[in-house]
Formats: C-alpha cells, sequence, structure tokens
C-alpha cells in the first residue's frame, strides 16, 4: 500500500467486513446511546435556560454564572475523562462504565434541586461531571465496534445528535417547568429519567469485541508504545487544535445563547428555549447527521474530505452566524393568522439566519469522532476519544463560558444589555480558526488511516 502523502488519497485497500451484529440490534445500541447522550447533556446544560432566575435567587454576577457553566463541571470531567477511557480501553467493560456514569450524573442533577447557596450549587455541578467523565469516550469506543467502517461516520453521528438535541430538550423543558413550578424542580425533571435509563442500559446492551467491525485484533494493553503511536499520528493532533476550536465556539454561543434571547428580545424562558430549540439543536442534528454522511460518501473516494467537510462548513458558518447575532431585534416574522390566534409570538428574523448557522456550521463533529477512532489502535480508543474530550472540555467548556461572561460583564458599561451580543461575537469567529487547522492537516488522513489498520492486524 502506498503511504507516500503525495499521492493522490484512494480508498483503503481493506477487505468488506460483515456486520457484526444483527442491523436491528445495532440500531437499538445506536438509540439507546442516543438516549444517554440526550440525557448527558439535558443535565449538562440544563442550567443555562435557568441563569436568569438562579443569577436572581443568589445575586450572582455573569462572571459567577460563567464558573458554573464551565469550570465548575469541566474540571473534574477533565480530571476523570483520561483514567476512565484508559480503563474502559484495558479491563473495563465499557457498557457498565456508561451505565455507571449516567447513574452518577443524573443523581448529582437531582441533588441540584436541593442547594442553598452558591457553593452547595458549586459542589452539585461538579457531582454532574464526575459522572460525566464516563459517557462518551467509551460509548464511542463501543459503537466503533458495532460499526463498519463504511457506516462510522454516520452512526457515530447519533453521539453529537444526542448531545445537541439534549441540549434543546433541556432548554425547553427546564424553561417550562421553571416557569411553572421554579428552577429545582427542573433538575428533578432532567435527572429522574436518567436513573431509570442507566438500569435499561446496564442490563439490555451487549459489550463487543474489540475489532469486530473491521476483521482486526485487538493488540496488547501496553500503555506507553500505544500512546506514543497516537501521538506520533499527525491527523490525531490537527483534530485535537481543530475540535478544541470549534467547541470553544459551540459551547461559548450554546450556553449563553438562550440568555441573550432572553435580555435582547425580552422573552421568557419558555419562549427563549423553545425558540433557540427550533432554531438551534434541532436543525443542527441534520447538520451533525449531514456532516457525517458525506464524509462517509466523500472519504470513500478521497480521505482528505474526512477534515475538507468540517473545514468547509465551519467557513460557511461563521458569516451567517456572525448575521444572527448582529440583526436587529426589531426585525420580525409575523406568525399566520391560526398561530397567532393560539399566542405564538411573531419570530425574529434573525433565528433565521441561526437556524442555516446551526445546520452548516455542525457538521464537522462525525468526521472529527469517526477519524480518530480510525486511526486510533485498538485499545487506546476510548482513551484517544477521552484526550481528545479533555482538550475540548478545557478550551471549549470550561474556557468558552467563561470567557463570554467576563467579556459581556467588561461591555456592560458601554453597551448595556447588548453587552452579551458583542461578548458573542468572539466565539461566533473562532470556527476560522479550525478552518485553518481543518486544512493543513487534511493531506495525512489517508497515511494515518493506513498505517492503524496495518499495524493492527
Amino acid at each position: 500500500m502506498n503511504l507516500d502523502r503525495s499521492a493522490s488519497p484512494t480508498p483503503l485497500d481493506a477487505a468488506i467486513v460483515p456486520d457484526p451484529y444483527p442491523p436491528l440490534y445495532t440500531r437499538y445500541v445506536l438509540f439507546m446511546v442516543l438516549l444517554t447522550m440526550i440525557f448527558s447533556n439535558v443535565d449538562r446544560t440544563i442550567l443555562s435556560i435557568l441563569v436568569e432566575p438562579i443569577k436572581k435567587d443568589f445575586a450572582l454576577t455573569d462572571t459567577q454564572m460563567g464558573w458554573l457553566l464551565g469550570p465548575a463541571f469541566a474540571v473534574v470531567y477533565t480530571i476523570l475523562c483520561l483514567p476512565l477511557g484508559r480503563y474502559a480501553d484495558t479491563t473495563g467493560i465499557r457498557r457498565s462504565i456508561v451505565a455507571w456514569s449516567l447513574f452518577v450524573w443524573s443523581l448529582f442533577t437531582c441533588s441540584t434541586a436541593y442547594v442553598a447557596s452558591y457553593a452547595q450549587l458549586f459542589v452539585a455541578r461538579m457531582g454532574v461531571g464526575v459522572g460525566e467523565a464516563g459517557g462518551t469516550s467509551p460509548s464511542v469506543s463501543m459503537l466503533s465496534d458495532y460499526l463498519t467502517p463504511a457506516k462510522r461516520a454516520r452512526g457515530i453521528s447519533v453521539v453529537s445528535i444526542g448531545a445537541v438535541l439534549g441540549m434543546g430538550i433541556g432548554m425547553v423543558l427546564g424553561g417550562w417547568v421553571s416557569e411553572r413550578w421554579g428552577w429545582r424542580n427542573a433538575f428533578l425533571a432532567a435527572g429522574i429519567p436518567g436513573l431509570l435509563l442507566a438500569l435499561g442500559y446496564r442490563f439490555t446492551i451487549e459489550e463487543p469485541a474489540r475489532g469486530a467491525s473491521e476483521g482486526r485484533r485487538a493488540e496488547g494493553t501496553a500503555f506507553w508504545p500505544q500512546l506514543r503511536r497516537l501521538l506520533a499520528t499527525r491527523t490525531y493532533l490537527f483534530i485535537l487544535v481543530a475540535n478544541a476550536f470549534s467547541l470553544f465556539s459551540s459551547m461559548g454561543r450554546n450556553l449563553w445563547e438562550p440568555a441573550f434571547l432572553m435580555r435582547t428580545y425580552h422573552m421568557g424562558q419558555l419562549e427563549a428555549g423553545s425558540w433557540y430549540f427550533l432554531t438551534a439543536p434541532l436543525p443542527s442534528m441534520l447538520g451533525i447527521f449531514l456532516g457525517g454522511a458525506f464524509a462517509d460518501r466523500l472519504g470513500a473516494g478521497n480521505t482528505r474530505w474526512y477534515l475538507w467537510v468540517p473545514a468547509l462548513a465551519q467557513l460557511v458558518s461563521v458569516p451567517i452566524l456572525t448575521i444572527f447575532l448582529l440583526w436587529p431585534e426589531t426585525d420580525l416574522i409575523p406568525m399566520p393568522g391560526f398561530m397567532a390566534a393560539a399566542g405564538m409570538p411573531s419570530m425574529p428574523v434573525a433565528l433565521v439566519w441561526g437556524l442555516f448557522g446551526s445546520v452548516i456550521g455542525s457538521a464537522y463533529t462525525a468526521p472529527f469522532m469517526s477519524t480518530i477512532q480510525g486511526i486510533s489502535p485498538l485499545r487506546m480508543r476510548a482513551f484517544a476519544s477521552a484526550v481528545s474530550t479533555l482538550v475540548t472540555t478545557l478550551v471549549g467548556l470550561a474556557a468558552g463560558p467563561l470567557l463570554v461572561g467576563v467579556i459581556a460583564d467588561g461591555f456592560e458599561a458601554r453597551f448595556g444589555q447588548d453587552a452579551l451580543r458583542y461578548s458573542l461575537l468572539v466565539p461566533t469567529l473562532t470556527p476560522l480558526l479550525s478552518t485553518v487547522v481543518c486544512l493543513l492537516g487534511a493531506g495525512y488522513v489517508e497515511a494515518d488511516l493506513a498505517r492503524a489498520r496495518e499495524t493492527d492486524r
């Protein structure tokens, strides 16, 4: 096989491997992973729609809320995701790790309903991070052994689809419950179903054999040789950097945009959560699936598309999402008569731009995750995903929301209620950096995929 980077990339010369499990059962597993990721992100992000009532009850600043939205969760999450990822790759049963993690983070979400101070709220958010550290990476690794390479980007897209769907459901559910029964009950509504799902996950999901979807045999579990291999894989390093910029943008925007709608458009919690769900998480699910589908289809002929798809999508999304932020808030689209009669408020024109930006801007996620699994050693896949999660969490979830809150506080004297609007421009422009990194790294994908396959035969 030609590994010369200068050669035109071609499909990998690999034997076709049959699906390791019946299609119906594989779809069930995908559905259960989807549900798990939904509840993961409901519990992780529901705080964002509850910013205003919590801020009022505890007399907090945007900077203090930024600490809750980001570092309170992200620090413990990043500390634990690496050892849990390594455990999943070696002696751990990935199915059980995910089930226990789901139970723990759901329990801490429920406990948030009973906090009596900012410090207790901070600790509860840390607890959610403890649980969620064992959710994503073992799930991605496990799915890689259910899905053949030709279907992997589309299949693994359920992880990101569940993430954005969970974010949207958290916004709508949190806003609806909070307006009727208070913000504390919103945390109970988010946490209790996850406790039940954890039991179903544990007793109905089968642990797949490693490498079963590719006809490969898992090599030994020696850590340092595999880690050196992973860190010598240039595609992996480029994806780490590109994904960090991408997550900085999406988390910085997503966790503050509901508050932006409430402040700039004077929406209530339920209205802001509903409009946000319809114009950001919901269309993002389509973008995530399309990103995986295009990467699988185009990557079959030229593997550079696994990074070109994210590069192109993010490049196009930046001007669209900038227009979303800066469009005049007085520009509204009246609802049709029957909808207006039912009390449906007029739709801000800006949200139309936000909708298209969400579809296009989310196409990077599945290609990134799928490529990481393809280039990683079989006994390093969960760890490779965990390292990616660590980097993106620290840069994206910890720094993104916090920086937006700090900038908003600094802009308040000059811009008043528009301070948050202008602070959101920072994460909105960041995908341009991810685009550059993707273009620089695309030329290494073919060689790194081939090297991983040859090593693990």
